[in-house]
């Protein structure tokens, strides 16, 4: 199962990027699982204009990273909580994509901070947009607070009580994710 893991911070100095590499860290560990790392800040996502399909002139960087998000059986957003609610590099990403690229897919809410709330509001956020994007959030989400003290630059886990959070909401968000990949395999057309 592919699942891609939207690293949705560009700022400087950066803390979320090392709770995404953390992620794929720890989903690595699992054979049938293929987790992918999406860089938002590699991508260099112009502004929103139009959504891809009806855009007259779309980047490259756009088509590549519509084509991933469409192979992506899954994924993960995992951004900081900026002023209550989560990453516009995120925001103006998703909005450049139909639902296709999202639809009927399980998406897990990650949400970091420096402090000690741990992204609470920007995770309440996620969910409306998740589910304007006809996806499934993962009711449990993995806030994480001080996050500049749990994970390292390559996104090992620093903190050692941290991998029992991460372990609980990786256990909910693969249990949705393949019940919902398995019924899109098994689903019967009715024309």
């Amino acid at each position: 199962m592919n699942i891609a893991i939207i690293s949705a911070s560009t700022r400087l100095g950066r803390q979320t990027h090392k709770a995404a590499l953390g992620l794929q860290n720890y989903l690595q560990q699992f054979e049938h699982l293929q987790p992918v790392l999406v860089d938002l800040l590699e991508y260099k996502i112009p502004l929103f204009e139009e959504t891809l399909s009806r855009h007259p002139d779309p980047a490259d960087t756009l088509r590549e990273l519509g084509a991933l998000l469409g192979r992506a059986d899954a994924m993960l957003f995992v951004t900081p909580e900026y002023n209550g609610s989560y990453s516009p590099a995120l925001k103006n990403a998703v909005d450049h994509f139909n639902k296709p690229e999202f639809a009927r897919k399980a998406i897990g809410i990650v949400t970091v901070t420096t402090g000690a709330m741990g992204g609470v509001r920007a995770g309440l956020a996620l969910q409306h947009l998740i589910l304007a994007l006809f996806a499934y959030p993962t009711p449990q989400m993995l806030l994480v607070p001080g996050v500049q003290t749990k994970f390292d630059e390559a996104g090992n886990l620093l903190d050692p009580t941290f991998e029992k959070s991460i372990a609980s909401f990786m256990k909910e968000f693969l249990w949705l994710a393949e019940a919902v990949h398995e019924k899109k395999k098994n689903e019967v057309v009715v024309k």
